[in-house]
């Protein structure tokens, strides 16, 4: 047989070994003015494995000797000395013919069944390379891609490769761009910033051309900041990439109460001067606007970088990080105790004011005998840093009540980046991470705009609340409006909320008169009045309760108008609503149900 070229040889006989059931193995060449004129193409299993006795010998279970690294696994020993072959040379009219075949096998054929298995006739078609690089923008990893792609084509047979094959192939991607990572890198984050100039990043360099430091802000981030930037929560996260670069992500919170992406820094190191830079780069990137609050772990070089560069920013210790080690740092008594996890719940969460936990924590350090105890001690030193009841003046954006932001945005992170991705690859991903939180703040949006939420109340404040804030935001405000409103702070009676039936009239009416009309009324009972009083009596009762309904929405519409209704509602509108106002139920000669139906009709409460 003769062939055109060289590829066609070898398309050939790996074609004819696929049909026979044997992997094909390119032998021996010899190249004349660097063109091939001569070549061997082999059976896979020719020869034999070489033993070479430099190497430290191995265990039967493919440990090495001494204090060799151990392998994981023995390797196979795969060749048996097959002589089957062919060679070709090339001809004088520049063509290769076949000079020698030997047709004979000294091993079994694969079955139909596992051709496709053959290695010589794997390999990653452009299909297979494609739909890698979509499942890993979407950080699907590659055993899925693998799984897309087996049901794509309809079974492993078709796919034309194995799932370590595709593996193999990622992994040769990788190292093949692996020494201009960094360079592709910051040439795509120059590449963003011509394409949009509000595009924001900043790199360093060391002595050995190496990026060590390395921070960026779209267009977009720099605008949540402008919006939500008052409270930022900033964190270190390892294992985001295959160099060991820590991500340092800015987050905050939006109008929708979900994590909202200021910008973020990759670091070599947790050096003071590391991240005075980081600081430093992000109050550039915003223009010199610093936030009100940051929120941050425990660590020191952190905290002195903040004291450097953000001189009027309240600096709080994150939550979540100090409670989190709480049960590791008390004994196993105490770690299985329900009454002290509810003793310093109520300690920390519960106190009001600073003089109110000072009481609480001498008690609960007396009480379970912590006097001795470093951890405690070093967090009580820290506690005007970390204790709720000392930021009470200052905007938290919700951060007191949802643990850590910085964590939750590093859990939502960690689902699209991993520790072994390159940083074109990490930056790929972190583009997705990115576009995802953009769309369902999209959606978010579009669902306020088209839906209204449910009220529990027929109150003119939660009706203007619902039309006023995002639903995140009205749903918590909701929630704690009918939390507070059942029990009476200070009195521990319980508020009677119940439908009555009033007869409205003007002064002077008889009863039962044409003018007359019934309506519906919701009744809020305040302060001393209990539920039992209420089926007591008839008229006299109603005359108090519905003066009593009118007074507490006549605060409430009256902080609205003079916009203190974000202090709505709370401990100071029921006691300003409550004692002592039901007690003028005559007021000039009027009795207190005709200036209950007056106020009634001007703030709309009836109905």
């Amino acid at each position: 047989m003769a062939f055109d070229n060289m590829e066609e040889v070898e398309e050939f006989y790996k074609a004819y070994a696929h049909n026979v059931g044997f992997s094909v193995r390119i032998g021996q060449k010899r190249t004349v003015d660097n063109v091939v004129v001569w070549r061997r193409f082999l059976c896979g299993k020719s020869g034999f494995r070489r033993n070479n006795e430099e190497e430290p010998k191995k265990e039967l279970n493919g440990e090495k000797k001494g204090d060799e690294k151990k392998r994981t696994h023995a390797r196979k020993i795969t060749r048996c000395g097959c002589e089957a072959m062919i060679t070709v040379k090339r001809m004088k009219d520049g063509k290769y013919a076949v000079s020698y075949f030997h047709e004979e096998h000294t091993h079994e054929f694969v079955t139909p069944r596992k051709q496709h298995l053959i290695k010589s006739n794997r390999q990653v078609s452009d299909k297979a390379k494609d739909t890698l690089f979509t499942c890993h923008a979407a950080s699907i990893g590659t055993a899925g891609a693998f799984r897309l792609l087996r049901v794509g084509e309809g079974g492993f047979e078709f796919v034309g490769c194995t799932k370590r094959d595709l593996q193999n192939y990622h992994r040769d991607m990788r190292s093949t761009f692996k020494d201009s990572d960094a360079q592709m890198f910051i040439d795509n984050l120059r590449k963003r910033q011509e394409i949009n100039p509000g595009f924001f990043f900043e790199y360093v360099l060391d002595d050995k051309n190496w990026l060590t430091h390395v921070f960026w802000a779209d267009a977009c981030c720099r605008k949540n900041y402008a919006l939500f930037g008052e409270m930022v929560s900033f964190d270190s996260t390892y294992s985001t990439n295959q160099y060991s670069m820590i991500f340092c992500p800015f987050t905050g919170i939006n109008h929708h109460m979900a994590s909202v992406f200021y910008g973020a820094a990759l670091i070599v190191n947790e050096t003071i001067e590391s991240y005075k830079w980081v600081f430093q780069t992000f109050l550039k990137a915003m223009d010199g606007a610093a936030p009100r609050l940051i929120v941050t772990d425990e660590d020191q070089s952190m905290k002195i970088a903040i004291e450097d560069v953000m001189h009027n920013t309240v600096h709080r210790l994150c939550m979540w990080h100090i409670m989190r080690k709480l049960p590791e740092k008390v004994g196993p008594p105490l770690r299985e105790d329900e009454h002290f996890y509810s003793t310093i719940n109520s300690c920390v969460w519960g106190s009001e004011n600073p003089t109110e936990f000072e009481a609480k924590w001498s008690s609960m350090i007396s009480e379970f005998g912590l006097e001795d105890n470093t951890w405690f001690s070093r967090r009580y030193e820290l506690h005007e840093s970390w204790i709720p009841a000392y930021f009470r003046g200052v905007f938290l954006g919700e951060i007191l009540r949802t643990t850590s932001r910085s964590e939750s945005a590093n859990s939502f992170f960690n689902h699209f980046i991993g520790y072994k991705h390159a940083l074109v690859e990490f930056w790929i991903r972190i583009g997705t991470a990115l576009e995802e939180q953009r769309q369902n703040e999209l959606k978010a949006g579009h669902e306020c705009l088209n839906s209204m939420p449910p009220l529990i109340t027929s109150w003119e404040i939660e009706k203007h609340a619902s039309l006023f804030f995002t639903h995140a935001f009205f749903s918590s405000f909701q929630k704690e409006t009918y939390m507070k409103l059942k029990q009476v702070p200070g009195t521990g009676k319980q508020l009677g909320i119940r439908r009555i039936k009033a007869t409205l009239r003007p002064p002077g009416l008889s009863r039962g008169g044409s003018a007359s009309r019934e309506v519906a009324v919701e009744e809020f009972l305040v302060a001393e009045v209990a539920v039992e009083e209420v089926v007591a009596a008839e008229v006299a009762v109603e005359e108090v309760a519905v003066a009593r309904a009118i007074s507490f929405v006549e605060v409430a519409v009256a902080r609205l108008e003079t916009r203190e209704h974000r202090a709505l509602p709370g401990r100071g509108l029921v006691e300003a609503a409550g004692p002592g106002r039901a007690d003028d139920a005559v007021e000039d000669g009027r009795p207190a149900l005709a200036i209950a139906g007056d106020a009634a009709q001007q703030w709309g409460i009836l109905r």
